[in-house]
């Protein structure tokens, strides 16, 4: 018998090749397919939420003001320095020259010489200067001592001359006493005599005459000795009178040099007092930095500029301060994203791509929407980065404040197969529910 030929197909090629290739082609796809399948079941993916955001100090920038404001004069940093902790930052004019300073302190050394003579004049002593005045100062310790030495001269000069006035009063006092106490002694002998001649006078033993000479000369006595008693009271007067002109010298020098050391003083504390103001000013017309750290921001950028009283001049952060990521979230991924979720940040520059992402933590998240500029709201929320740099093969980039990055928030996990039916089961929820 002879064989019956095998079909072919019409490319000459024998059919059973084909169904074998088909067959395998068949468990290829199947295979595939259920791999696919197990692999979207099965397979994890990060559920994300994107936040633009940049890189800020973890505590509060140091903001340095100004009190009074004024002119620039001078601009000595610039923004990303570092700086030390009383750096000068920015100079301003000085509103005081120093010609005003200078005849301040002259006035300040003429009042406290002044001082000095006024004390030394109160208390009777000789005049003690602060240490080193005198040797700073000799023109006008000369001049103090000789208007001391004038005014000593001229009070003791008023002191003899009442002095010599009051000693004048007691010795006429005196001898005004000594004058009545002789009287008072000659007016009892003549008062004995008249007695004596009134006896006489009796026996006719003396004439009329001669006792009538006694009689007048007991009258003069009595009248000299009531005059002088009279002057007495009077000297007693005028004496009580200068001792109390003498008083009113000492008690007049000294209220007066009272008076004058009272002015002088405050004077003198005036004038310190705008002293201290202008060197005040003149401190303040250098700003400096109060802390060690990098300028973030200055306000300051043109020389001749006003900075307005209490104004900002820079912005300060601190050094050692810790950095953070403030992304900007939007309100629909709010209710996704919560503390403690690990996140990614990038660079968001065109170079970003050459350098591998910072692990991150997020640590808060605001509790309300905060609007920019362009009225758009988004929530703050502060991300906490492993590291403070990118990093390439050949690079390290620095984090500073201000640096721009794009974050991806992972809020969860979801598999390839939850990605694919989503879509579809929403819209199923949905179906066949419209007008």
């Amino acid at each position: 018998m002879s064989k019956r030929p095998q079909p072919t197909a019409p490319d000459g090629k024998p059919e059973l090749d084909i169904e074998r290739h088909t067959h395998a082609f068949l468990v290829l796809l199947s295979g595939a397919l259920l791999a696919f399948v197990l692999w979207a079941a099965l397979g994890r993916l990060d559920v994300v939420s994107f936040a633009v955001g940049e890189v800020v100090p973890s505590s509060q920038v140091k903001t340095v003001q100004h009190l009074e404001g004024g002119i620039v004069a001078d601009i000595m940093v610039r923004e990303g320095d570092r700086v030390q902790k009383g750096q000068p930052l920015v100079a301003l004019e000085s509103t005081a020259s120093g010609a005003d300073v200078e005849e301040l302190n002259v006035r300040i050394w003429a009042l406290t010489a002044d001082v000095a003579r006024l004390e030394a004049e109160l208390a009777g002593t000789d005049i003690v200067y602060p240490e080193g005045f005198a040797d700073a100062h000799p023109d006008m310790v000369d001049e103090a001592r000789q208007t001391f030495e004038t005014r000593r001269r001229q009070f003791e000069n008023d002191l003899a001359a009442q002095s010599a006035l009051l000693d004048q009063r007691l010795r006429e006092r005196d001898e005004i006493v000594a004058r009545l106490a002789n009287t008072e002694e000659r007016l009892k002998l003549l008062d004995e005599q008249v007695k004596i001649s009134e006896e006489l006078l009796k026996d006719d033993l003396t004439n009329r005459m001669l006792h009538l000479n006694l009689l007048k000369e007991l009258a003069n006595l009595r009248g000299q000795m009531s005059e002088d008693g009279a002057a007495s009271q009077r000297l007693d007067a005028a004496i009580a009178e200068e001792r109390a002109k003498l008083e009113i010298t000492t008690s007049q020098f000294k209220v007066e040099a009272r008076k004058q050391l009272d002015q002088q003083r405050r004077s003198l504390n005036e004038f310190q007092n705008r002293v201290r103001k202008y060197q005040d000013s003149f401190q303040r017309a250098v700003i400096t930095s109060p802390v060690d750290g990098v300028v973030m921001t200055l306000h300051v950028v043109t020389h001749g500029g006003v900075i307005a009283p209490g104004g900002a001049v820079a912005d300060i952060v601190p050094v050692g301060d810790t950095l953070v990521v403030e992304a900007k979230l939007a309100p629909q991924d709010v209710g996704f994203v919560h503390g403690g979720q690990p996140a990614r940040i990038k660079l968001a520059s065109s170079d970003g791509s050459r350098f591998s992402a910072i692990d991150g933590e997020v640590v808060q998240v605001s509790p309300d929407t905060v609007q920019n500029k362009d009225g758009q709201s988004f929530y703050k929320v502060r991300i906490r980065t492993e590291r403070d740099y990118f990093e390439s093969k050949d690079q390290r980039y620095q984090l500073v404040p201000g640096v721009e990055v794009m974050c991806s928030i992972v809020t969860g996990t979801r598999s390839v197969m939850e990605y694919i039916a989503g879509p579809l089961m929403a819209g199923f929820s949905t179906a066949m529910q419209e007008r």
